[in-house]
């Protein structure tokens, strides 16, 4: 992040004596920016942009009395409070960093970048290309919260959008044709005996280490773009929502299976793709409690359990407080805990009326924002891939949830199709599987 230079350090100093003297300018935001800018520290994006909005606000300030040295009221409250947010060398240092980050956000990652080549070359050269995203992706420095390669950047952007289920599970690569999850389903210490103090009893008691795993097959998802025939002739000039518009095809193919698709049968000519798609969280099973599934290398293997709240007919506020008690106490402040839900169960939500016809669920202002935009306390994620069976889940997703991605995506180019256009076929490989069944609960009706 940038750093105030030393003409801007003056200013603010010179504002922060003006205002001890003087008692006036300036607001306690800009007491604290200008304590910042005094100290030399980091300036973040959104500071800087506030910095360029507030110069362009006050520009008008200058046209005051007081303004310029020798003038009566000098200085004035416009005057302090101005050199508060580092002044004219403020402004100009302001307005070249704002201009230099709206330039680096326009930029297209190395992905995208990677992702623009392969298309051109599949276009140019009429044959499969495959793209390594790990190679592909960017080296970082070292440090807390940074360092080694940046795989799912920018370019991916569009497949947390449209695919709410990425927005906090958990997201890992995958190399090969499978992926096995392994679990811990037993407790390391005795619980019957006594864990504490110094003794090691090696030869006492009966520690449960119990493991359970699945394996499921990685997946291809293919996503078909139509591309006007005349970029034939001029491929240099594509441009790079081409990208997005691919994740986006994948968004929405892999959302729905990840929620309603099942594995064990069906046909594969279905959008979810039946025995060649993914796991989806309809399949798996419901119970009064969670549990782990049977444990192997077999599909059949891995198929959990989940807490779930039955509904009668429609969803009432009282199934909502039901589930919410069903979900462990440990989960319950974890980053990453929210409810999902369906556009269609919201609206319901929103129309529940208690025993004065008055709506249960209201508008909370600016912390909370719309009528079920929290529910107890957790956010709510609109989610239009789940069914009707099972509208409602509550989880800590980065827990629950586990979808891994290969690294290599494939790109061809099919002979024309429909006059006008020619059609670029895009394969990706995914996996998806609740990894802990018992951070996560659901509604079914």
């Amino acid at each position: 992040m940038p750093k105030p230079n030393d003409a801007m350090k003056s200013e603010a100093k010179r504002g922060l004596a003006w205002r001890e003297e003087f008692k006036r300018g300036g607001t306690a935001v800009g007491v604290a920016r200008a304590r910042d800018i005094a100290r030399g520290a980091d300036l973040s994006p959104s500071t800087v942009a506030r910095m360029v909005s507030y110069f362009a606000r006050h520009e008008v300030d200058k046209k005051g009395e007081g303004w310029s040295p020798g003038e009566k009221g000098y200085p004035s409250a416009g005057r302090i409070a101005w050199a508060l947010w580092g002044g004219d060398p403020g402004k100009t240092w302001a307005e070249k960093e704002h201009a230099k980050m709206k330039q680096s956000a326009n930029q297209p990652s190395a992905i995208t970048e990677a992702f623009m080549d392969a298309i051109k070359t599949a276009i140019t050269e009429h044959k499969r290309v495959t793209i390594d995203v790990a190679e592909a992706s960017a080296l970082t420095g070292s440090g807390s919260g940074i360092g080694g390669r940046v795989l799912f950047d920018d370019a991916f952007a569009a497949l947390r959008y449209a695919n709410p289920f990425r927005q906090a599970a958990r997201v890992i690569t995958v190399d090969g044709s499978d992926a096995q999850f392994v679990a811990k389903i037993g407790n390391a210490t005795n619980q019957a005996g006594n864990p504490w103090g110094y003794a090691v009893q090696n030869n006492l008691g009966s520690p449960d280490t119990n493991t359970n795993i699945w394996q499921l097959p990685v997946r291809v998802v293919a996503a078909r773009l139509p591309i006007r025939s005349a970029v034939l002739s001029d491929v240099n000039n594509l441009q790079d929502t081409l990208v997005e518009d691919l994740m986006l095809e994948f968004a929405q193919l892999e959302g729905a299976s990840m929620a309603i698709n099942s594995d064990q049968a069906g046909s594969t000519t279905t959008t979810t793709g039946a025995t060649n798609g993914l796991r989806g969280l309809d399949m798996y099973l419901d119970g009064a409690a969670s549990a782990f599934g049977t444990s192997g290398t077999a599909i059949t293997n891995g198929i959990h359990t989940i807490a779930t709240q039955t509904a009668t007919t429609a969803v009432a506020y009282n199934d909502l407080t039901a589930a919410a008690s069903k979900l462990p106490g440990q989960y319950w402040s974890l980053p990453g805990t929210a409810w999902h839900i369906s556009p269609a169960t919201i609206e319901l939500l929103r129309e529940l009326k208690d025993t004065n016809n008055l709506p249960i669920f209201l508008e909370t202002g600016d912390d909370d924002g719309g009528a079920v935009a929290h529910i107890f306390g957790w956010p709510v994620i609109p989610n239009p891939y789940l069914s009707s069976t099972y509208p409602i889940y509550l989880a800590n997703w980065p827990r629950f949830l586990t979808i891994g991605d290969h690294t290599e995506f494939s790109l061809q180019l099919m002979e024309q199709t429909s006059p006008g256009f020619v059609t670029m076929y895009a394969e990706k490989r995914v996996v998806s599987t609740v990894r802990d069944p018992f951070a996560g609960v659901r509604i079914k009706l």
